[in-house]
């Protein structure tokens, strides 16, 4: 009985870690930005999926104001990734990142006044911290995504994807409000041209 008791508070103690280890990531590259600590933002960075989480929503944001059948679309994709490569080299680097985590904007992109809201991860109170804990979703027990800016509606959001990489949690996406998705949208139609 006695050895049943420590095992399931082993294991209970275990979970508890486990499903605050995420956050815990996000508060240290939060402090990362705030620090400008550019090799830690590297460390909890995973660039490449990044790449591909921006390509994807900038390239859906696109696609939805065209006109095209399914197979032009699919093409127009495939075009669309080289066209975006400019755009999105500008914002896979550290200090883009730290400028974004930061403030919610990209200081060498986003003109002033597209009424982003400010990000960053600083609960504040434990009210604040319980509603992102509740308001975050977990994707299985490798991957949880969590709303950065939870008082603000869903197209508002940045939505900031973390996933474990051996022991450590590290960024593979972030989910961007729509005003700033339009605007990285119009940007990457003008280089293209």
């Amino acid at each position: 009985m006695r050895w049943t008791f420590r095992i399931s508070f082993l294991l209970l103690l275990g979970w508890a870690i486990f499903m605050v280890s995420p956050f815990v990531a996000l508060y240290d590259l939060s402090n990362a930005v705030q620090t400008r600590d550019v090799a830690r933002v590297t460390e909890r960075v995973n660039f490449n999926a990044l790449r591909a989480s921006l390509a994807r929503q900038i390239l859906g944001e696109y696609l939805k104001t065209q006109d095209l059948s399914e197979r032009d679309r699919q093409l127009a994709a495939q075009a669309g990734a080289t066209a975006l490569n400019p755009v999105l080299e500008e914002l896979l680097t550290p200090q883009a990142m730290i400028d974004l985590l930061e403030d919610g904007q990209l200081q060498q992109i986003q003109p002033e006044g597209t009424g982003v809201p400010a990000i960053g991860f600083n609960p504040g109170s434990l009210q604040q911290a319980w509603r992102i804990f509740i308001l975050s979703e977990s994707q299985g027990f490798r991957a949880i995504t969590i709303p950065l800016t939870p008082d603000e509606p869903r197209d508002r959001q940045f939505r900031v994807t973390l996933r474990l990489s051996g022991m450590t949690w590290r960024v593979t996406g972030i989910d961007l409000p729509a005003p700033l998705r339009e605007e990285l949208t119009k940007r990457a139609s003008a280089a293209s041209k």
